[in-house]
């Protein structure tokens, strides 16, 4: 299954009603306020397109044959997974005795029959504007969350191939002039990651006044292959790197080493079976570098890929080995790549779809750039 490099969500609204013509009326209104809508003509219906439909916003009919919609709502706020939807209900005005019922039952508001454009839009426009404001705050929380796992996650690849070097020179294995320049090369890219946080506020909005600039991506990437060498020794993993070594790209070092590429080449080797390979190449047309990163392991389940760049959720899943991670990288993946005036995409199926062919293929777009003089 293919996940998008991109895209945009709209709100989704499903309204409920038994009556074709009220139907017909909201649909008209809302779908020119650019939302996207969905139809249920009974309780049930309403309660099937709960799971089909996913709803943001419910406009739900007060009497309906059947379940009413005082029914739906009782059932919808005993589950977990619906109780967070807001309900606004469509009466007529011999019903408002019911409305206190309705709003302690857990309504947000109601709408009378028959509808006013601007009542309906103003009244649905609120609960959007709650809806919006909620995942902000929400983002907000997973944004510190994501830098936790910047200085945790992407700071942890260097030190432990310090530490590597550090037990090769006391085993008598290596020179300790010899892994000079290493070991400096591994502790220059924590103080980086750790002043990219500091200075340019790497997960705030001023994300995007990081400074691009060419860069070579061959070298990037064979200094992240670096930082994971103990990781794919101890665990067997080949790793064919075979990006042509003059491919420039329009970038920023320290966030494109130390965190996509990072990023992307720890979940190819979590999610690979032990003593597999993976493949790392690029290639270039009318001014766009793709790079791929190709895993024949465990692969995505198709449930998972429409929540892997979402940032309302979070798709923390165990290696091969039970290697265990936070599940917040590749929306801040994402997030820099677009920075980069690129994109992300994935293409992977799961060994529990295909025993044979399984595996995940990462493709990053770039703007492909000019070296600097000096280099």
């Amino acid at each position: 299954m293919m996940a998008d490099y991109g895209g945009t969500s709209k709100r989704k609204i499903l309204i409920v009603d038994d009556i074709a013509f009220n139907r017909t009326v909201l649909n008209k209104i809302l779908g020119k306020s650019g939302y996207e809508l969905a139809i249920a003509t009974s309780g049930d219906q309403a309660l099937t397109q709960l799971d089909v439909f996913s709803p943001d916003i419910v406009l739900l009919d007060f009497m309906m044959p059947g379940k009413s919609g005082l029914d739906v709502l009782r059932i919808m706020k005993a589950d977990t997974r619906y109780r967070g939807i807001p309900v606004i209900f469509l009466t007529a005005s011999d019903e408002m005795e019911y409305m206190t019922e309705a709003f302690n039952a857990g309504a947000v508001d109601y709408i009378t029959k028959p509808f006013k454009a601007a009542e309906l839009n103003a009244r649905v426009n609120t609960q959007v504007r709650r809806l919006d404001d909620a995942d902000a705050i929400k983002l907000k929380i997973q944004e510190q969350q994501e830098l936790i796992h910047v200085l945790a996650h992407d700071l942890r690849n260097p030190l432990v191939a310090c530490r590597g070097l550090v037990e090769l020179v006391e085993a008598g294995d290596a020179d300790i002039l010899t892994m000079g320049p290493r070991l400096r090369q591994s502790m220059q890219k924590c103080l980086d990651t750790i002043e990219l946080v500091r200075k340019k506020g790497l997960l705030e909005e001023d994300v995007s006044q990081l400074s691009l600039e060419p860069i070579l991506i061959r070298r990037e990437m064979d200094s992240v292959l670096d930082d994971f060498a103990e990781v794919m020794q101890r665990k067997g993993i080949r790793v064919i790197n075979s990006i042509p070594e003059d491919l420039y790209v329009q970038s920023e070092h320290t966030s494109l080493n130390n965190v996509v590429f990072s990023n992307l080449v720890s979940n190819a080797i979590k999610f690979s079976y032990p003593n597999s390979k993976v493949e790392i190449s690029a290639t270039e047309s009318d001014g766009i570098v793709e790079v791929r990163i190709k895993d024949y392991g465990m692969g995505i389940p198709e449930f998972l890929m429409p929540q892997i760049f979402n940032p309302r959720k979070v798709t923390r899943r165990a290696g091969t080995l039970n290697e265990q991670g936070t599940g917040y990288g590749m929306g801040l993946v994402r997030k820099l790549m677009t920075v980069y005036g690129g994109g992300i995409a994935i293409d992977s199926t799961a060994k529990s779809a295909d025993n044979r062919n399984h595996g995940t293929t990462m493709m990053l777009r770039f703007r492909s750039a000019e070296p600097l003089a000096q280099e």
